[in-house]
Formats: C-alpha cells, structure tokens, sequence
C-alpha cells in the first residue's frame, strides 16, 4: 500500500513539473502581440519590449522600457520582431543567393540588397515585410539594419574625451587635450568625424606672462558605403591640420579609397583602408626664396584595430600613413593607442599614446627645422552617448 501511495505521489510529481516547464517554454516561445513596441527574445528566453535603433558590427542598440538604452550582442538575440520600418542590409554574394538569382526566384530583389520593411528575426531565419512581399534569409546573411527614417538622432552615436594637467605655484603650467569622435550609421553607410586638439601653456607668476609651447588641432571626416560585409569603398574622405610650432598653418587632405574588415568578431575587430588622395600644405613661414605653400598627390594607409581584452577593457589602435613626395613633407603618420576602462556605462577612463612623425618637415624663415617626431601620453575621461 505504502509503494502503491508513493509510485502515485511521483507520478503527479512529475506531471505537475511537466507541466510547468511547458508553461514556461510556452511562455518563452510566445511572440508578443502587441503592436506599439518592438520586442526582443535573448537566447535566455526572456522577452525586452522598446524600440530597437540598429544592430551594426554584431551589436544590437535597444531602448528598453525599463532598462534604458541597452547595446547586446548580436550573438545573444534569439527573436527579433519590429513593428517600424527598417533598412535592412542583406549580403547575397554567398552561393545560395546567387543560385536563387540564377534561378529568378528572387527577381524583385534591390540591387544594392537593401529591403525596405518589418523586421522578423527567429532562430537562423530572417524575415523582411517589404511593399512587394515578404522576403527570406538567412541570418548568417544579415549585414546590419538601421530605422527607414536615416534622419533622427537614433543614427548617431558620440564620445567626447578630456585630459587636463594644472601646475600652480613658481610657475603655471596647464596641458590640456581634447577628443571627440561622432559616427552616423545607416543599414549600408557609416560616417565618422574625428577631432584631437592638444594645448600646452607655461606662465610665470613673477612676470605675469605666459608661453603657449603646444597648440594643434586635426579634424577628419570619412565617409564609407558597404559592398558587403567585409568589403566597404570610401567616396570621400578629409582631414584638417593645423601645427604651428610644426610650421603647418593648414594642412588640408583630400581623398577616397577602398577597406575591407579583416577581422569580424564579437571581441575584435580589425580593418584596413588605403587610395589615392591630394595635399595642399600652407606653411608659417619658410626661408627665403622658397614658397609658403605646396600641394602634392599622395597614397593613404590607415588600419584599425578595436578589441575586448577583459569585459571593462578596451584597446583600440588606430594607425594612418600618407605617402608624399619630399616637398610635401615625404612620408607622414598619426597613430593613437588607447587603452579605455569603463568605469559607468557611459564614463570610461582613458589612457592615450600619441605619435605623429614628418620624416621631411619644412624649415621656417629662421632655419628652425621642426622636429620629426611629436610624442603625448595622455590620461583622461570620455563620456559616450547615442
């Protein structure tokens, strides 16, 4: 009677647990109904209502309802479901894609493989709700998405970094430097504008006069289109220099170039750039019978490197190299080396190695020939925001 009870009372144990773990696949599996949000499912199955901004270099960027702005891992995403118009940018070079081609199964596709729709993602399928009909993929084959709109500040992200050194007493001494990088990106564009200024002041509290010993200011724009999802074309890409105690009044170059992402990965990425651009060079002051401003054809090279080396740190190198005549100043780099500890989740210290070099400056009217190399370790904060 008493094993009889006992095989019973295991029985509806173990229908009752289940049940609850049905419960809770049911739970898990069950796509919200409700339209005024967009929804994200993660790989633990729990279900984030908001509005999603775009998912760019495996990272989706999430505005949760309760948890604010969240950026997660695209490898963490179960299901997806937008109920807003997306961008959506497909790499269909695999051999699927170009057999369906072949086979006209796919004959509305859009040239540049961008759809235009509602967003489902399920597993390894993606879903694209577009005007002309519902179009499927696989998610292997999914580049990016971006909002329809490609005109609000969804699309932009920015940081801003600061390092500032005060000496009082004797003598006053302050260095100051200043970064700032903002990034506009769409399902198949990226811009980015770049800025670093360094400014160094020594003043005697005897004499009450001050020397300013550094002042430089390099500003950069690039714009870049992707082909797919490695290979990527720069239409257009600027940079401003200015460095007097260089003898640079204005340094100005133009140019465009191809890149391709040599590494892709959740904890590294790793690109490289290069083309042909011009330089148009004003000088401070030069010796006599020689002229104040030059401009010469020059070959860009440039990488960049961003990798996780714990959770909170950062190491980013970002390194480029023109490739002039003599006149113009020969070879020229400008390489940065950082190393950012998020400490909140928008405020990161930063510890920062400049190095530029001229391997052929240009002698001011005195015969002063500018060093060829400028070195700066800084130590700063940054403050991030989207």
């Amino acid at each position: 009677m008493i094993l009889n009870r006992l095989s019973l009372i295991t029985i509806l144990l173990q229908l009752f647990l289940a049940s609850v773990a049905m419960a809770e696949g049911d739970a898990q599996s069950r796509e919200p109904t409700d339209k005024k949000h967009d929804w994200v499912q993660l790989t633990s199955g729990e279900w984030l209502s908001g509005k999603i901004h775009a998912m760019y270099d495996d990272k989706l960027e999430f505005d949760s309802e309760k948890l604010d702005l969240l950026t997660i891992d695209w490898e963490d995403v179960n299901r997806l479901q937008s109920y807003q118009i997306f961008l959506v940018n497909i790499d269909e070079d695999d051999e699927q894609a170009r057999a369906l081609k072949d086979l006209q199964l796919l004959d509305t596709l859009n040239k540049d493989d961008i759809y235009a729709g509602t967003l489902s993602v399920s597993g390894s399928d993606v879903t694209v709700t577009t005007a002309e009909g519902v179009k499927s993929f696989d998610r292997s084959n999914l580049i990016s998405f971006a909002p329809a709109g490609e005109g609000g500040i969804d699309l932009w992200s920015a940081k801003l970094g600061l390092s500032l050194n005060v000496q009082e007493g004797y003598t006053q001494q302050i260095d100051y430097t200043a970064k700032a990088r903002a990034v506009r990106r769409t399902a198949k564009t990226r811009f980015i504008l770049d800025y670093i200024g360094n400014l160094s002041a020594t003043g005697s509290v005897q004499t009450g006069s001050t020397v300013t010993t550094v002042s430089n200011h390099r500003v950069n724009a690039t714009s870049n289109v992707y082909v797919t999802r490695h290979f990527f074309w720069t239409p257009f890409e600027g940079e401003y220099y200015r460095d007097p105690f260089r003898n640079i009044d204005q340094r100005i170059t133009l140019g465009a170039g191809l890149g391709y992402v040599v590494i892709d990965k959740k904890d590294m990425t790793w690109e490289v750039t290069g083309g042909p651009s011009f330089l148009s060079t004003r000088y401070i002051s030069v010796q006599q019978g020689e002229a104040t401003s030059d401009s010469s054809f020059a070959l860009m090279l440039g990488t960049l490197v961003e990798t996780d080396i714990t959770e909170m740190l950062e190491f980013i190198l970002q390194y480029d190299i023109k490739a002039a005549q003599k006149k113009a100043g020969g070879y020229s780099h400008h390489s940065i080396a950082s190393f950012e500890y998020e400490i909140t989740k928008h405020i990161d210290l930063d510890l920062s190695f400049l190095w530029d070099r001229t391997s052929y400056p240009t002698a001011d009217a005195n015969g002063n020939v500018p060093k060829l190399d400028d070195y700066r370790l800084m130590m700063g904060v940054n403050y991030s925001f989207n």
